[in-house]
Formats: structure tokens, sequence, C-alpha cells
């Protein structure tokens, strides 16, 4: 149940009382499958990531892993299937520990899919999304991969730690194998990151984050 204070907390005092009351919020540590396209077959709905960070997986026939994107606060998760559209096999994972919102399908299609002013931020929420992947895609030209893969490692670490499998990366950033174990040793002999075991690593958090790449273009608005 949510309770007042939830709706204060987490501002959720512009959602329409039917749509809060008939929804849940749910606690995720650092890891935990927040929610997957198999699940959403059986358990419609749409989520909010009301707080903390995670990341979307494409998972293969074969049980290869592909990063797909970093979702951030006011994120949508389940937006595709929303406007109908079919996706591939994923999983959404928590980074850290987050607070996500469940909006039942039913609850969606009754209360928020003929609400005018919901559907208008949040066609602005997709357009900006795909904005936001058409400058990730731009960045590989425009920034060195030294602080390409730094503001990856910022995104993806919890407690100043980062941990990712080779292939993983490499396809994410389509970099190769080599230039990736050389670029990590770069950051490691510049004193922006320490080994601290096989393919992990404790971010030197003042020293790193002057190599972020900050984002053009501007945060999407919160659509509560």
């Amino acid at each position: 149940m949510i309770t007042s204070t939830m709706i204060e907390q987490y501002n959720l005092k512009n959602l329409s009382k039917d749509v809060y009351k008939n929804s849940e919020i749910y606690y995720f540590k650092n890891g935990d499958i927040i929610t997957s396209s198999e699940e959403n077959q059986t358990q419609k709905r749409l989520l909010l990531l009301l707080q903390g960070r995670a990341k979307v997986i494409f998972l293969s026939n074969d049980g290869e892993s592909t990063l797909l994107e970093f979702l951030n606060r006011n994120d949508w998760v389940g937006e595709l299937e929303l406007v109908g559209v079919t996706t591939s096999y994923k999983q959404v994972a928590s980074l850290g520990s987050s607070v996500c919102l469940a909006i039942p399908q039913a609850i969606v299609t009754k209360y928020l899919i003929n609400d005018v002013a919901f559907l208008q931020q949040f066609n602005h929420y997709l357009a900006n999304k795909i904005i936001k992947r058409t400058d990730l895609m731009l960045t590989a030209k425009a920034y060195s991969f030294k602080e390409r893969l730094a503001t990856f490692m910022l995104n993806d670490a919890y407690n100043s730690e980062y941990s990712e499998p080779h292939q993983l990366v490499m396809e994410y950033l389509g970099i190769s194998y080599r230039h990736l174990l050389y670029t990590y040793n770069q950051l490691v002999d510049e004193g922006f990151i320490d080994k601290i075991g096989r393919n992990k690593y404790r971010l030197n958090m003042q020293r790193i984050e002057s190599l972020i790449i900050t984002p053009t273009t501007s945060d999407h608005a919160e659509l509560q």
C-alpha cells in the first residue's frame, strides 16, 4: 500500500489517486532483477524508477549478455510495451539500491492511456530518449576512448567498485579487446582506478570524475 509519506517522498502527488492507490512501490538491492521480458508476459505493468539506477541487458538464446542502456531516476521501464511494441528478451537489473513504482497494465489502460497530459509528457520522454541515444553514438567521434570508458565505469559502478565482463564492455562501447585492456591499464597507471581483482576495479572518484562526459541534452521532464 502506498502511504501519504511515500506520495510526498517520491513526488507522486500529481499522479491520479486512482493510479497510485492501485499501484505498489518495490525496493531493490544491488544486482536484483527489477523485471524481465519473461516476467512481464505474466505480470504486465509499467514501472517508474523513483530512486537509484539500473541497467537494461539483452539476453541471447545462447546465454550471451549485451548491455543496452543505463536507467536513472524518472526513467520508465516497459514503456515500449505500453505503446504496443514487443521487444526481445531483456532483463533490468538494479545498480545499487533502487525504488520503483509499479503500475498494473489494467490501471495504465483505464486511467493513463487516455490521459492527454500524461501522453504529452510521455511522448516528450520518448523523444528525449531517442536524442540521448543519438548523442551516445556521437560521443564515439567527439571524445577519446579513455573518457568514454571512464564515463561508462562511473555509470556502472556501485560503492566506487566496478566489474563487467570484457565482452559486454567491448560490444557496448564498440572497441577491441586489445584497446580495452590498454585503456584499463592506462587508467590504473594514471591513478584513476585501482585493480582489485579479475575484471574488478576500485574507482578513485575525485580523479575519475574529471574525465566524465557531460550529456549535451537536457534531462527529461518528470512524468508524475
